[in-house]
């Protein structure tokens, strides 16, 4: 569903003067007058609430903005946080927006400053193709290979089946771990240097289930959906995002190029390791740009979600058809559920939007970009016609929902703020890795200590045992977290770090083992 305009906005400064002769000018009658007109502006604004109950009648409350603010610096401080961003708008035109904290560099973050984006970029690519369904160059319906020719997965038959629906609502059957190894540069995927380079690299690729069988969230589909609107339109994907939207929506700090970013003065990324920040410069391969290249200002994310909430005009003007905004907010997909960033969420997928509770919010279309070193959110609220994005310059890849808790406490805070409700509560950062801390320590403590008394022991059975219960373990570990060495290696290093030492103490004496065996061979053939 859309968000609706409201044709009917009232004057909140109207004013009504009392009328009559000029002879009829005592104290009293004044007095009467004023009272009266100040009675019918009353009784106009209840009945205006009562007409709207879902929009503020004069815009952002201050007090509950330095309630937010508080909150969003409280968790910030908590967490150690470099620095945040957000924006909050509303159907009236009324916008707050306001950095917290610095940007890595010493300055101070504020509404100019640029971050990544990440997936958010994921609504962008899916209105550039609301537009040009709505100019009549594509058709969502149709096949991918109407406009790619040569698009192939492993399946040939499910090749000819993929739309571009499909790939929109993440329902095309490509898998979320292909998604992630074209993400890290790993496999067949490794040095695409374009969108479409990469989208041919899918030829050998296997799907995960039949198109439009189920929904699973995949980098490859936005991909494709990028190779195809460089196919129908002619040009480059950064080109046309930045004509189409960028450009209309005077997003003048917001760019398709990383490296133009930084020098514009984007933000410094932070990865969490071991509860420390580490400052990190992200790559993205130029191929998964359409997925999540962007880079935008708070203030930039203010002016594209205000679009969301006005169908698609701005200033007066239709940059997509009302009908459109209607189809990317919609649910699509089948439902499912996850645990993003430590908070579980139920919902369905509608085209670069998640549609479902979002905190106190029963209703809400939202959708989160992350890496180790950053994230981005942006959150609809529709029963209140408000909107906000929340940009955050570090993050972890710690697999742990305590340690990812703040960076979803945040959005879900402001959202329940928003709606009259008090925000979650929970560990910050620090705290959670104070207690990964001293469970790595305590663990590899466990293995030291069973390295010692496997080395000691007389029969080398137990040499062998306690790497392979350890190779065991480790497989189901990765299995749990769909965290396989690669991912876990680039995603959280910390967790890596603790794996290794752990299986080179589990390994030690086996191979104590065997250099003794080696030594001892020389010396018998030299007694011979």
């Amino acid at each position: 569903m859309s968000l609706p305009v409201d044709a009917s906005r009232s004057c909140a400064d109207a004013s009504i003067a009392p009328q009559g002769p000029r002879r009829r000018s005592s104290a009293r009658l004044r007095a009467a007058a004023s009272g009266l007109g100040r009675f019918v502006a009353v009784l106009a604004a209840v009945l205006a609430g009562l007409a709207h109950p879902g929009a503020p009648a004069q815009g952002l409350d201050p007090a509950l903005l330095q309630r937010i603010d508080a909150f969003v610096e409280r968790e910030r401080e908590a967490s150690r946080i470099p620095g945040i961003a957000l924006a909050i708008v509303d159907a009236e035109g009324a916008s707050h927006v306001r950095g917290f904290g610095e940007d890595g560099r010493g300055r101070p973050i504020d509404a100019d400053t640029p971050f990544p984006i990440g997936s958010l970029t994921k609504s962008f690519t899916a209105l550039l193709v609301r537009q040009a369904s709505d100019a009549g160059a594509l058709d969502v319906d149709a096949p991918v290979q109407r406009h790619l020719p040569w698009f192939r997965v492993a399946d040939e038959q499910a090749s000819r089946r993929i739309t571009l629906r499909q790939l929109l609502n993440q329902t095309s059957g490509l898998s979320r771990g292909d998604g992630m190894r074209a993400l890290l540069h790993d496999g067949n995927h490794d040095g695409a240097s374009s969108v479409e380079e990469l989208a041919r690299g899918l030829a050998e690729l296997p799907l995960q289930h039949a198109p439009g069988e189920r929904y699973e969230y995949s980098n490859l589909n936005f991909v494709l959906l990028g190779a195809v609107l460089e196919q129908a339109m002619g040009q480059p994907w950064a080109a046309l995002v930045r004509e189409r939207i960028l450009d209309p929506l005077r997003m003048t700090h917001s760019d398709t190029d990383p490296a133009s970013a930084r020098l514009a003065g984007m933000t410094r990324l932070h990865r969490m390791e071991f509860g420390f920040p580490f400052a990190e410069q992200p790559r993205l391969p130029p191929g998964l740009a359409p997925t999540g290249g962007l880079v935008a200002s708070a203030h930039d994310m203010a002016s594209y979600l205000r679009l969301m909430i006005d169908a698609g005009t701005v200033d007066g003007r239709r940059l997509v058809s009302a009908h459109s905004i209607e189809q990317m907010l919609a649910p699509a997909s089948p439902p499912a559920s996850a645990r993003l960033l430590g908070a579980g969420f139920t919902f369905r997928y509608g085209e670069g939007w998640f549609v479902g509770p979002f905190g106190a919010a029963a209703d809400a279309r939202w959708h989160l970009g992350n890496l180790p070193s950053f994230v981005a959110w942006m959150v609809l609220l529709p029963a209140t016609r408000q909107a906000f994005a929340l940009l955050i310059n570090a993050s972890t890849g710690l697999p742990l929902d305590d340690a990812t808790a703040v960076m979803s406490r945040l959005p879900l805070g402001v959202a329940n703020l928003l709606r009259g409700q008090p925000p979650p509560t929970g560990p910050s950062l620090p705290q959670a890795y104070r207690r990964f801390n001293a469970a790595a320590a305590l663990s590899l403590g466990i293995f030291a200590a069973a390295a010692w008394l496997a080395a000691r022991a007389r029969r080398g059975l137990w040499a062998w045992l306690l790497p392979a219960a350890t190779l065991v373990l480790f497989a189901a570990l990765s299995r749990a977290t769909g965290l396989g060495p690669t991912i876990l290696i680039a995603m959280a290093p910390d967790l890596a770090l603790v794996l290794a030492l752990a299986l080179g103490f589990a390994g030690l004496p086996l191979m104590l083992r065997a250099l003794r065996f080696a030594g001892r061979r020389p010396a018998r053939r030299s007694l011979r």
